[in-house]
């Protein structure tokens, strides 16, 4: 059992189950008590009991960035906006490993590299990473501005690489 994590409030988790079989769902998210929206460490909790059979423990391959804050023109994201993905990544690695699950973290730039993704004129990596997971699994509903396609990608990746 391995398990593809794309965080972020848009994230997803990627299962790929022993059998072959994938599923994908996007990270469940709360709103919290200050505004904005948060992940749900309860039903991430949820998602993982129900998907992970109680007799195996799984691989979590998480997407691990680093800020890169910039100045001016090169800036990018707020400091708000970092912390916000650091707490989202803490909270998954933290219900993960409660319930029993390594993680390995690999960056963008690995699994990218894998799938021969770069940014060109013509087409961003998100536009990229959507047609690569819609190619790889047409049989999964998936949406640009989700994490689903990166969440499959990475796990395709942690599959080919760390099992």
């Amino acid at each position: 059992m391995l398990i593809g994590v794309d965080p972020g409030i848009k994230g997803a988790l990627a299962f790929f189950y022993d059998d072959g079989r994938e599923r994908v769902f996007d990270l469940p998210v709360r709103q919290k008590k200050t505004g904005g929206n948060e992940v749900d460490p309860c039903g991430l909790q949820i998602i993982l009991r129900r998907n992970v059979p109680a007799d195996e423990k799984g691989l979590v391959v998480m997407e691990s960035s680093h800020a890169f804050m910039g100045s001016g023109e090169k800036r990018k994201g707020s400091m708000a906006s970092q912390a916000s993905l650091a707490a989202t990544k803490a909270v998954i690695a933290a219900v993960c490993e409660l319930s029993g699950m390594d993680i390995a973290y690999v960056t963008p730039q690995a699994w990218q590299a894998f799938f021969g993704i770069r940014k060109t004129d013509s087409e961003d990596t998100k536009d990229q990473s959507f047609r690569i997971a819609r190619q790889l699994y047409p049989e999964i509903k998936l949406t640009k501005t989700s994490g689903r396609p990166d969440a499959l990608l990475i796990g395709r990746y942690g599959q080919r690489t760390l099992t």
